[in-house]
């Protein structure tokens, strides 16, 4: 197979991967297969464990990182079933951020990009699929549509614990443009891409006394103020940051000590 026909090849597969419905449908999808809704924890760890683990000498060897990372075995295994595996079980460990620290050439930016090349791979499978509410700049959980009072009735019938609140500008578009009914609101499914800023979001502090914190969060755009006639519109923000780029996903912050 020559290139041109592994770009055609790769095309199909994009256009495979694309689809689109109300949320009714995705209720549907969730309830054939709950670990669609999974959380970002989740979804990594689930990654790690699909690619193989071995167990020798007592010491659990996992072969997604097996041809990258030698002698590491067992701050990897801390890694994953310190952290991602707790936190993947909705345990308080997942409020906390991950702090990679070693000598130079110590493995650390292999492991970041390992995980985060394999999170673009593993979106890109059944068992990884990522699904957003349509048009929404961070991608947002469609899960967020259950309004609060109905989540444990919700969590009976599916299974699946809601975490989070619908976003101002998804409320105001639910209101505006699909009349406050949820089951038309439009799903899509998403790939994770740090080219494309989808779901993983990396950012390097250029000058830590004068960075702007919009970089990370985003600003208001002044320019729409005189469209939306006020500051506080969620329509006249901008959804740019590194931060809301990488919800649902994973965000790097290199050289943060």
């Amino acid at each position: 197979m020559n290139i041109l026909d592994k770009v055609k090849s790769y095309r199909e597969e994009e256009n495979r991967l694309k689809w689109e419905g109300t949320f009714a449908d995705y209720l549907n999808i969730i309830k054939e297969r709950p670990e669609v809704a999974q959380t970002a924890h989740s979804r990594v760890y689930n990654m790690v464990k699909s690619a193989g683990v071995e167990e020798r000498d007592g010491q659990k060897m996992y072969e997604f990182f097996g041809q990258e990372i030698f002698g590491l075995e067992t701050a990897i295994e801390r890694l994953v079933e310190e952290y991602f595996h707790p936190a993947a079980r909705r345990l308080d460990v997942r409020k906390r951020i991950l702090l990679l620290m070693g000598p130079v050439s110590g493995g650390k930016s292999t492991i970041v990009t390992l995980l985060k090349r394999g999170l673009e791979q593993f979106s890109r499978t059944d068992e990884g699929a990522v699904f957003a509410i349509k048009g929404c700049p961070m991608h947002e959980d469609p899960l967020h549509l259950i309004p609060h009072h109905l989540r444990n009735d919700f969590y009976e019938e599916y299974g699946i614990r809601i975490e989070g609140s619908l976003s101002p500008l998804n409320t105001m578009r639910l209101e505006q443009e699909y009349d406050g009914r949820i089951e038309n609101v439009m799903i899509e499914r998403i790939t994770f891409s740090e080219d494309k800023r989808v779901g993983i979001g990396t950012f390097t502090p250029s000058d830590p006394k004068s960075q702007d914190i919009a970089d990370l969060t985003g600003s208001i755009d002044f320019s729409t103020i005189g469209e939306f006639g006020s500051e506080s519109d969620p329509r006249a923000y901008r959804f740019d940051g590194e931060l809301n780029k990488a919800n649902r996903g994973m965000m790097e912050f290199q050289e943060m000590l």
